[in-house]
C-alpha cells in the first residue's frame, strides 16, 4: 500500500469516528421526555413537555452553569384562581413536596436525562427539590373560591372544594370501558376490550355520609342532572360528573344539593298555563331577593302575616347562577339555562319561547309590570316604573300601578318587585330596613289579594347571603339558591 493509499486510509478513518460520534451526540440528545402537567385551581392546564413558549435562564447549581424555566413564570402563565395558593409537587415515586405560591422567585425547573423534570429551588430547603416529577397541582387556599365545587342542603353550606385540594387528596384510578373490538380470522376471533382509567371519588366520600333522597348536581352554565350513582371525576382543572352504568356525563360541576326539593321556581310557568287553561286569572309576584332562610325569619317574627297564612307554600331551589337574569328567565321560560341561554347578568335574549307568547297564542292577555330598567328581551314590553318620588326603590310606584291594572282585562299579570333584594344589597338579608321592606312587600301583596279575582302565585328568582357591608348573591350557598314558592286565591283575607 503506497503511501498516498495510506494517508486516504486513514482519512477515511477519522471521517467515520466523526459521523458515528455526530449520530451518537444527535441520539443521545434525542431522549425520552415525559408528562409534566401544571394542573389544579387554574385557568389554563398546559403539559411542560411542550415547553417551546417558555425562555431558559441559566442559573448555577452544584457549582455547575445549567440552562432552566423560571417556576414563577410558568405559574403566571396557567393563571391561578386565587393569589393565596401553594403548590403541590409530586413525583413518580408519589415523593411530595409542597411550597407556597408567593415564594417562587428562586424555584426553577430543569431536565436531565439523568433525574427527568426536576425542582430547583435555591430558597428553599434541599428536601423540596423533587426529582422525577410527574405534576405540578396548584391548591387554591381561600375557602370562598367562586370556581370551586360547593355540596349544600336545604339549611346548611356543607363542603366547599376545588379540583386542587381533590387531586391532592384521596381518589382512585378507576377503569372505565371505552370501547371492545373484534378482529376474526378464519374460524378464530380474537377480541380486546380497551379501558381509560379515570381519577375517581364518590359523593359519599367527600361528604362523609351515605346519600339519600333525590341530589341535584348542576355546572357552570346552569346544565342540571339528578344524580343516580356514579362518581366525581377529577381531570386536570375540572370535576365531572360521569355514570358508567348509563353513560350519563356532567362537566364542570360547580354545586352539589342533597335532599333537593322537587318544587322549583320553573314551576310558575307551568302552574301559570295550568290555571290560565281551567278558566282562572293568574297573578304572578316575584319578589327579588327574598330567599327562603328570610322567609322563615320573617315567619317566626310576624313580619310578613299575610304571606305566613298562605297554606300552599313549599321550599323551592333556583337555577344557577342566582343571579336576577338567569332566575327570572327560569320563572317566564320553565327551563333552566341549558336551554333558555340566560347564564348570568350578560345575558338578555331568551333562546326559548316565554309565558306572555304562549299566553297570546291562547288569545289571552297579558301585563308585565318592571322596575325602571329592562332585564330580559321578553316577547311583549314590560312596563317599567322610574322612581318618581326619588325614595331610591321603584316597588311603590310598582305597586300602585298594579293596583290600576288588576280591575282591567288582563288575565295573566306578571309583577317583579325589586325592593327586597335593593335593601338586602345595602344593609344585608336581616338589616333592619330590609325587614322593613319585606313587611311592606307584604302588606303590598295583601292589597293585591283583595283586588285580584284569580290565583297568585308568589316566588323568587334567587336569595341572598350576608357579606361584611351588606348582602350578596351568585354563589352555591343555601342563602342564595332557594326560594319560597306560594299559591293562593285572591279575594277579601281577613285582617
Amino acid at each position: 500500500m503506497n503511501k498516498l493509499n495510506k494517508v486516504l486510509l486513514v482519512l477515511s478513518i477519522v471521517l467515520i469516528l466523526i459521523l458515528i460520534g455526530t449520530v451518537y451526540f444527535f441520539m443521545s440528545k434525542n431522549y425520552y421526555i415525559p408528562d409534566l402537567f401544571v394542573r389544579g385551581d387554574i385557568e389554563e392546564v398546559i403539559n411542560l413537555k411542550e415547553s417551546s413558549n417558555f425562555n431558559q435562564v441559566e442559573i448555577e447549581h452544584n457549582d455547575k452553569k445549567i440552562k432552566v424555566y423560571k417556576l414563577e413564570n410558568i405559574i403566571n402563565k396557567v393563571q391561578p384562581l386565587s393569589t393565596e395558593f401553594k403548590l403541590v409537587l409530586s413525583s413518580s415515586d408519589e415523593l411530595r413536596a409542597e411550597i407556597e405560591g408567593n415564594e417562587l422567585s428562586e424555584s426553577y425547573l430543569n431536565f436531565s436525562s439523568g433525574n427527568g423534570w426536576e425542582v430547583i429551588n435555591l430558597n428553599h430547603p434541599i428536601s423540596s427539590n423533587i426529582k422525577l416529577l410527574k405534576n405540578i397541582t396548584v391548591v387554591t387556599k381561600e375557602p370562598n373560591i367562586s370556581e370551586s365545587m360547593t355540596i349544600i342542603k336545604r339549611d346548611e353550606n356543607i363542603i366547599k372544594t376545588t379540583v386542587g385540594q381533590l387531586l391532592t387528596g384521596s381518589y382512585i384510578h378507576r377503569p372505565i370501558l371505552e370501547g371492545s373490538s373484534v378482529l376474526t380470522d378464519q374460524s378464530q376471533s380474537y377480541s380486546v376490550d380497551i379501558y381509560l382509567n379515570k381519577k375517581a371519588i364518590s359523593l359519599q366520600d367527600i361528604v362523609n355520609e351515605k346519600i339519600v333522597g333525590r341530589t341535584v348536581l348542576f355546572n357552570k352554565n346552569g346544565e342540571t342532572i339528578i344524580y343516580r350513582d356514579g362518581f366525581l371525576e377529577l381531570t386536570n382543572n375540572q370535576i365531572n360528573y360521569y355514570n358508567p352504568e348509563n353513560r350519563e356525563k356532567l362537566k364542570n360541576i360547580a354545586g352539589i344539593v342533597l335532599d333537593a326539593p322537587s318544587q322549583s321556581n320553573k314551576d310558575v310557568f307551568y302552574d301559570s298555563l295550568y290555571y290560565l287553561e281551567n278558566g282562572h286569572k293568574v297573578l304572578v309576584i316575584l319578589l327579588d331577593g327574598f330567599g327562603y332562610h328570610q322567609y322563615n325569619y320573617c315567619m317566626d317574627k310576624g313580619i310578613i302575616p299575610y304571606m305566613e297564612g298562605i297554606d300552599n307554600s313549599s321550599l323551592a331551589i333556583t337555577s344557577y347562577k342566582p343571579v336576577t337574569n338567569t332566575g327570572l328567565a327560569a320563572v317566564l321560560t320553565g327551563k333552566g339555562p341549558q336551554e333558555n341561554k340566560i347564564y348570568s347578568r350578560d345575558f338578555k335574549n331568551i333562546a326559548v319561547d316565554d309565558i306572555f307568547k304562549i299566553i297570546s297564542e291562547m288569545g289571552l292577555n297579558s301585563v308585565y309590570m318592571e322596575g325602571n330598567i329592562n332585564i330580559l328581551n321578553t316577547s311583549i314590553d314590560p312596563i317599567l316604573n322610574p322612581d318618581l318620588n326619588e325614595n331610591g326603590i321603584t316597588d311603590d310606584e310598582i305597586f300602585k300601578r298594579t293596583l290600576n291594572e288588576l280591575n282591567g282585562n288582563a288575565d295573566f299579570i306578571f309583577v317583579h318587585f325589586h325592593g327586597i333584594d335593593d335593601m338586602g344589597h345595602s344593609y344585608g338579608p336581616y338589616g333592619e330596613k330590609t325587614i322593613e321592606m319585606i313587611n311592606k312587600t307584604d302588606r303590598y301583596i295583601q292589597e293585591f289579594a283583595q283586588n285580584w279575582p284569580g290565583k297568585i302565585i308568589i316566588t323568587v328568582d334567587h336569595g341572598m347571603h350576608s357579606i361584611p357591608n351588606g348582602g350578596d348573591h351568585g354563589l352555591v350557598v343555601y342563602q342564595d339558591m332557594f326560594v319560597p314558592y306560594l299559591i293562593t286565591d285572591g279575594g277579601l283575607k281577613d285582617e
